[in-house]
């Protein structure tokens, strides 16, 4: 008896392929993207200061942490906006923002409840918070001390707000950590950009 294949239909077959030929280059785009990131963030230390969108620096910063979050079951609210135009260098900023993005995923290991939440108030200053679900921070008065970590022995070298901490500070900036009903919130302050401010 012949064999028969099983009854099917070429119908959406062509829609579905061009979905997944959008879909691959969509996430090609995206791997070139988090690579130039990547680069970018080893020859930081020549980048000039300058005029920065925020709005794009915390994309990117979003970017290159979702993997890690979405594999510890993190959940991260950005809305995002028009742009919000600071002085500083985009690099440089972006590391300071995936810090503190990781910081707080860091923090919240072992709870039920993971969510992070990234805020932006435009004024005189431009405000940026990072706020986490975590226990909070148990030493406030030492936690940009470089080496001062309170995870477990390698599970990191208690660097990276210190490091924040410096990068912020070379903008003219401030920022700080405290501690909230549910967690802890860091806040970034950055100076806005003036036209005028730089030649």
């Amino acid at each position: 008896m012949p064999r028969t294949a099983p009854p099917s239909s070429d119908k959406g077959r062509p829609e579905r392929a061009a979905d997944n030929l959008a879909r691959i280059a969509a996430m090609a785009a995206r791997a070139a993207r988090i690579i130039r990131n990547l680069r970018a963030f080893a020859r930081n230390e020549s980048e000039p200061m300058g005029k920065v969108d925020l709005v794009a620096v915390i994309d990117t910063a979003v970017e290159l942490t979702e993997a890690r979050l979405k594999a510890d079951g993190v959940t991260l609210v950005w809305e995002g906006g028009p742009p919000a135009y600071a002085l500083g260098g985009e690099v440089r900023l972006g590391q300071v923002f995936v810090n503190l993005i990781n910081n707080a995923a860091d923090a919240m290991a072992g709870e039920a409840d993971k969510r992070i939440a990234i805020t932006l108030e435009r004024g005189p200053r431009l405000r940026i918070g990072v706020s986490d679900t975590g226990p909070g921070i148990a030493d406030p008065d030492r936690m940009f001390e470089p080496f001062y970590s309170t995870k477990e022995v390698g599970g990191g070298m208690g660097l990276g707000l210190s490091i924040s901490y410096g990068l912020v500070q070379s903008f003219g900036g401030e920022i700080r950590g405290s501690n909230t009903a549910s967690g802890a919130v860091f806040t970034v302050e950055l100076e806005p950009w003036l036209d005028e401010a730089v030649a």
